[in-house]
């Protein structure tokens, strides 16, 4: 996929994000609310190989496939997300459920000063670590955060901090690679 489809998508994503949570403000249920459920129905469909064979087959007509949601989701879910879902369907754009998912997360997260962020280092830290990170994280930024770790040898050591599509790399591999850039030049 080109990048120009890539932002395509992000837009497109973005408008079905807003659509469903303005459309959550009118029947009196909170974004919270809705990112939670909206949150359940992405994990479940993650989580069945033999959903997504029928929810992402073109050979299965929409009308099938809005019967397989009403029956996996009703009563678990909120009539506003099925029929939510049954929309994407229709519209063709279901297999941008995670895309659209992702930016009702970010929207949330930004209404609530909240930053979701994905932080690698090249070794495991221990809580106390990750504690005192978040901490200062959060002084410096001042917003509330959402870590998520992940552990890479490649960076051989720093950290690699990722928020959306933005990324600090404070890690050795990349002060190598400047420093090697500014040898070779």
């Amino acid at each position: 996929m080109t990048k120009a489809e890539e932002n395509e998508n992000k837009i497109v994503a973005q408008r079905y994000a807003n659509a469903i949570l303005e459309f959550a403000d009118d029947k009196r249920l909170t974004k919270e609310q809705i990112l939670s459920e909206f949150s359940d129905v992405v994990k479940s469909i993650d989580a069945s190989s033999d959903i997504q064979r029928v929810m992402y087959s073109p050979v299965i007509s929409s009308g099938e496939k809005k019967i397989v949601l009403e029956k996996m989701f009703e009563g678990r879910v909120d009539r506003v997300i099925i029929n939510f879902l049954k929309l994407l369907v229709d519209k063709s754009r279901f297999s941008m459920l995670q895309t659209i998912f992702n930016e009702c997360k970010a929207y949330v997260n930004k209404m609530n000063n909240l930053l979701a962020l994905n932080i690698t280092s090249a070794i495991e830290l221990n809580d106390n670590e990750k504690a005192m990170v978040k901490v200062k994280l959060e002084k410096v930024l001042n917003k509330e955060i959402e870590l998520s770790w992940s552990v890479d040898g490649n960076i051989i050591g720093g950290l690699v901090f990722e928020a959306g599509d933005n990324i600090v790399d404070c890690s050795l591999r990349k002060k190598i690679q400047e420093i090697n850039k500014e040898i070779n030049v």
